[in-house]
């Protein structure tokens, strides 16, 4: 009873922890998941031990990325997401394109081995819709053209994470015929599944959703009938073979286009706002602080090709694609992070055996460190950049304002 005891005390402490560092992280106007990585970093089994990684805690992680997917297809309008659509779906395909195929060379060349470049490639294409739209809308930037080109791509890149968790988990089994077969059928019939349900939203725009005025009247039935709905339809998406993420999206959408959605979306957000405060907790209990001490040189160049390098794909995709300098540098700043479905993607390649232990161990590490760096790097690009075509640092009423003379 008192270890027990003991251990309760350890983990009230790690989210008290957890909290304060959020709030004080949200403070300086840096995303809050940034402070909840650290606390599971420094008070997790590789720093203070506290507490430990367990099954459950990882688990309930997880439902934290479902919850995500659900509220990205309860907010998703699909008239505003139609306009962008060419310019998102050419940005994300030609990244997964390009990205994987390019780590997964490297790593052939260097260690002969491919299927792990592969899954850290897949990693790497996603980019963190928790942490942009932080980032988007501490720049004030979320109905600007940057802004909306930013959410589009995201959203494009969250769909993306459905085909590239069933590729990640085929990687894992021998490439036979009935293998690519069973990959192969999946997709068809996800990619089936989307374009029906965004064929008929579409054409209905809005319908009664079933007992709404009975949900929205009671507020704590209508928060266990939101949740039963994005979880009853990502076990249906699973039952059927298919990624849990996939089924969540689709029940998100549904209900983003019934009478049901505005309160359905203001139910949903605190439960989401809880889960994925345990996902991030999470991450940083995963990192091992003693590795990521030994190979800080080498996390730190990943680190830095990583950023950068995303960076300027984006960068140069979306001025191909058309757009201004100016917003196609806004917009790809704002992609820099990579994403918390980043982690899904390395624990899939992982448990199918895609992702060696030590690979699984370094690319944890480097999105973490994504994470928590990319705040800094958009701060630091934009002043570089405001620096190089106006010559101040500063913007011009901030700086209007220090000129002027004091009282007296």
């Amino acid at each position: 009873m008192a270890h027990e005891t003991h251990d309760l005390t350890a983990l009230a402490v790690v989210l008290a922890a957890a909290v304060a560092c959020g709030l004080f992280m949200n403070r300086l106007r840096l995303p809050a998941a940034a402070g909840f990585i650290l606390v599971g970093l420094g008070l997790g089994p590789s720093g203070a031990g506290l507490i430990r990684t367990s099954a459950s805690i990882e688990t309930l992680a997880e439902l934290g990325v479902l919850m995500l997917l659900f509220i990205i297809g309860l907010e998703m309008r699909l008239s505003n997401f139609a306009r962008s659509l060419p310019l998102a779906l050419g940005v994300t395909l030609t990244t997964i394109a390009i990205i994987p195929t390019s780590v997964g060379l490297f790593t052939w060349a260097v260690e002969g081995e491919i299927t792990g470049g592969l899954v850290i490639g897949f990693m790497l294409t996603i980019s963190s819709t928790a942490v942009a739209m932080k980032m988007i809308e501490d720049a004030g930037e979320k109905d600007s053209v940057a802004g909306r080109a930013a959410v589009s791509i995201l959203l494009a890149q969250d769909l993306a994470v459905v085909p590239l968790l069933l590729v990640t988990n085929a990687l894992g089994a021998p490439m036979t015929g009935t293998a690519l077969w069973g990959v192969g059928w999946r997709l068809v019939l996800a990619f089936a599944l989307l374009a029906a349900f965004i064929h008929v939203l579409a054409r209905v725009k809005s319908f009664r959703f079933p007992a709404s005025e009975y949900l929205l009247k009671h507020s704590d039935v209508g928060t266990l009938g939101v949740l039963g709905v994005c979880f009853a339809s990502a076990s249906i998406s699973g039952l059927m073979g298919l990624s849990p993420a996939l089924g969540a999206f689709l029940g998100g959408l549904a209900v983003g286009h019934s009478t049901l959605r505005r309160g359905a979306l203001s139910m949903a957000e605190p439960v989401q706002a809880i889960l994925l405060f345990v996902f991030f907790l999470s991450v940083g209990l995963l990192i091992d602080l003693t590795y990521l001490m030994q190979q800080a040189w080498v996390i730190a160049a990943a680190l830095l090709v990583v950023t950068g390098g995303k960076t300027v794909l984006n960068f140069i995709l979306l001025v191909l694609a058309g757009e201004k300098v100016e917003t196609s540098f806004m917009t790809s700043l704002f992609l820099s992070p990579v994403g918390e479905f980043s982690f899904v993607i390395a624990g899939a390649g992982l448990t199918v055996g895609a992702l060696s232990p030590a690979g699984h161990k370094l690319a944890i590490a480097v999105i973490a460190m994504s994470l928590l760096a990319s705040p800094i790097f958009f701060l630091c690009a934009r002043l570089a950049h405001r620096f190089a075509t106006t010559g101040r640092i500063l913007p011009p009423r901030a700086a209007a304002e220090l000129a002027l003379p004091g009282p007296g």
